[in-house]
């Protein structure tokens, strides 16, 4: 009885600790990706993203949609050369729902960025997969909370 309950213990926290390192592996590329992007780093930022497959963009608040990586890619790039500091911003995330099967992940979560005097929080949704054992952002969807 013993040895049962102790292999069973043993695979428990087994379980329990590859879940949380997944999720550990998914919050540093979603990390990576955003403080790339706040770098005005294109090529750290593009490094996040599974760039091989079909891919999706949405920013609701600055009114940006894109479908696939070679727009994707040029917008940011654009969007990184013309505005080329780096955004000064603390960044918080938080309430973090993530679920994943197999090679895909889902997660959900919020956004606090504070500039200055100015705060913007919003919802954070994104789709990654696992390519060569690293997770790549497949989409995502940035909208903002609030009335403004």
């Amino acid at each position: 009885m013993k040895t049962t309950l102790t292999i069973a213990l043993i695979f428990l926290v087994t379980i329990l600790y590859a879940q949380s390192s997944e999720h550990a592996s998914i919050k540093e590329a979603l990390t990576g990706e955003t403080t790339a992007y706040m770098n005005r780093d294109y090529d750290a930022w593009a490094s996040h993203w599974d760039s091989s497959r079909e891919v999706s963009f949405l920013v609701t608040n600055m009114k940006m949609r894109a479908n696939n990586w070679e727009e994707i890619s040029k917008t940011m790039k654009e969007d990184m050369q013309t505005n080329s500091n780096p955004i000064q911003a603390s960044l918080e995330t938080s309430d973090f729902d993530i679920s994943v099967t197999g090679n895909q992940a889902f997660v959900v979560y919020v956004q606090n960025m504070k500039t200055g005097d100015q705060n913007y929080k919003t919802y954070e949704v994104r789709n990654l997969r696992k390519v060569r054992g690293q997770w790549k952002l497949a989409a995502m969807i940035s909208s903002k909370m609030g009335d403004d």
